[in-house]
């Protein structure tokens, strides 16, 4: 199997997700190459903006024609599966019709210091939506160790579960 990895990552969050999936793939001895046009499975990640892949992966998913991807991601917000599989659904609209998802994978991912810090102020200049702002917090708290063994061991089946499609 041939594989190419695109990925954006300024927090390094997504890197790791990468990072595991390129060791596993190295490992079940796939081949990975540079252009998605020459990759039985193509690999795409993100980190979240707005509720949707960031903008330069969505400028990337749109050049991709007639290939197998597989979609992951890490978000600041939400721990939950279905928070998650939003923001997937959203990002694979970036995709045209004649792509296939063969495989997609999401986690929480830890946010900059300064996104705390922002709440910190923002709770203080806006008193009665303190309850919203301690959510926010207890949020970014809970972020700091994402991703985390458990996430890259899912995200390990997750790419072996779509790879062994191919391998």
């Amino acid at each position: 199997m041939k594989y190419s990895m695109f990925y954006q990552s300024p927090g390094g969050n997504t890197k790791l997700l990468a990072d595991t999936f390129e060791a596993y793939l190295k490992e079940a001895g796939a081949e990975k190459v540079e252009k998605a046009e020459d990759a039985d499975l193509v690999f795409v990640g993100f980190w979240t903006e707005q509720g949707d892949a960031n903008k330069g992966v969505r400028e990337y998913m749109r050049t991709l024609r007639d290939r197998k991807v597989f979609l992951f991601g890490t978000a600041g917000f939400g721990d939950s599966q279905t928070y998650f599989d939003g923001i997937l659904e959203k990002a694979e609209d970036s995709l045209t019709d004649s792509n296939e998802i063969v495989g997609r994978f999401m986690c929480q991912g830890k946010m900059p210091e300064a996104f705390r810090d922002k709440y910190e102020a923002d709770k203080k200049e806006i008193a009665y939506q303190g309850p919203h702002y301690d959510l926010m917090i207890t949020n970014f708290d809970k972020a700091l160790s994402h991703p985390d063994e458990t996430d890259l061991e899912n995200a390990k089946k997750a790419a072996a579960a779509a790879a062994a499609k191919f391998i």
